[in-house]
């Protein structure tokens, strides 16, 4: 079906032909004059008809990437974390817009690679501008990297339901495998304590506390914010994180000044709680203790009021990470304090244990090579 709508711009009037047919992308150009745009949208329907475009008579009934992305919300994203299922849905979202009226077999390596190649150049900004919108922002290798592979892994389990022949598009599309480098961004001295101090002032009584475990144990925002009091035993000093990126329970140590300030905490929040008409399981509640408590407002006010820029919560954890390596801790050690599954999260902090490891390496060499008296 084809529409053509009326533009007034600062150059005159123009006619947008767009023609739609399920199965095809849509097919859009912009002429000067109606007539122009009316027999090109006439032409177009006619060779989609007879089947001129690739695979388009034949496919226009079969699958769509739209019909894969609802299927994978269907059967394969609910099986992942809350988080996970966050960040995905973006690269989904991008995907179905971008490409979800496409039937499968008219997808090629030479569409898929132009629209990665878009996403480097932060996308096709000539229509963008046409509608008066901002442009978009060019997004980094590492992110254009994400949204491949998620492009990547639709249409591999497309193969396994048997909607896509053994060729696959994604075959002729070049892997970026050199995306940057792992931000790691941590807290130096300065930067921490005037960041406990403007987090020990917030108007939020929380904060405090929930930011000395994140630096504590290098737990992520939504681990330790989902905690309930059956999750810590202080007596064994020892919390449970439930709510995990990889959906593993994880425990860590509730040791030293993280210690004293959930007992200090605690002792708050038992008025606190008293007040709620049912009481709350959180240990950082929200008023009504129905949710835990959201902290981002008093994040992002007691940060700036420390002065600290490009810091986002999720760099505590890189923050415990890197005074871990810098106190001694092995990549294992890291890795199991942290909840990485593989060392090859942790190497970004290798680099911060060299003099730890020069110093055991040189008493060692000391020890085996030391003159017989």
């Amino acid at each position: 079906m084809a529409v053509i709508d009326k533009r007034v711009g600062k150059k005159g009037v123009s006619y947008r032909a767009r023609v739609r047919v399920h199965g095809y992308p849509v097919q859009a150009k912009t002429f000067k004059r109606l007539t122009d745009a009316q027999t090109w949208a006439k032409r177009i329907e006619t060779q989609i008809a007879d089947g001129e475009f690739r695979n388009v008579s034949t496919q226009a009934k079969k699958q769509t990437l739209a019909d894969v992305i609802n299927k994978y919300r269907e059967d394969v994203l609910p099986h992942k974390a809350p988080s996970s299922q966050r960040v995905e849905n973006t690269y989904l979202n991008h995907w179905e817009r971008e490409l979800g009226s496409y039937a499968l077999s008219f997808l090629t390596h030479e569409i898929i690679s132009k629209k990665v190649a878009e996403l480097k150049n932060a996308g096709d900004q000539r229509e963008l501008l046409e509608e008066g919108q901002k442009p978009n922002k060019p997004k980094s290798p590492k992110t254009v990297k994400h949204y491949r592979d998620n492009l990547e892994i639709l249409l591999n389990h497309a193969q396994k339901w048997g909607w896509l022949g053994a060729a696959n598009p994604m075959q002729g599309v070049g892997r970026i495998t050199k995306a940057n480098k792992e931000r790691v961004r941590f807290l130096d001295d300065d930067e921490r304590q005037a960041l406990l101090a403007a987090c020990k002032a917030s108007p939020n009584p929380q904060l405090y506390a929930v930011v000395v475990f994140a630096l504590s144990t290098g737990a992520r925002k939504n681990e330790i914010l989902k905690l309930k009091l059956k999750d810590l035993d202080l007596d064994r000093q020892v919390a449970i994180l439930r709510e995990t990126k990889n959906r593993e329970t994880r425990k860590v140590p509730i040791v030293g000044y993280l210690k004293d300030v959930l007992l200090d905490h605690l002792d708050w929040r038992k008025d606190y709680v008293a007040n709620m008409e049912n009481g709350s399981d959180f240990i950082f509640p929200r008023t009504d203790g129905k949710q835990p408590i959201d902290i981002r407002k008093a994040w992002e006010n007691a940060r700036d009021k420390a002065g600290i820029v490009d810091f986002r919560f999720h760099d505590l954890r890189h923050s415990a990470a890197s005074y871990l390596a810098m106190n001694g801790a092995s990549q294992l050690e890291i890795a199991e304090v942290l909840g990485h599954k593989t060392l090859q999260m942790v190497k970004r902090y290798s680099h911060l244990s060299e003099d730890h490891t020069r110093d055991v390496v040189e008493k060692m060499n000391s020890k085996i090579f030391k003159p017989k008296s």
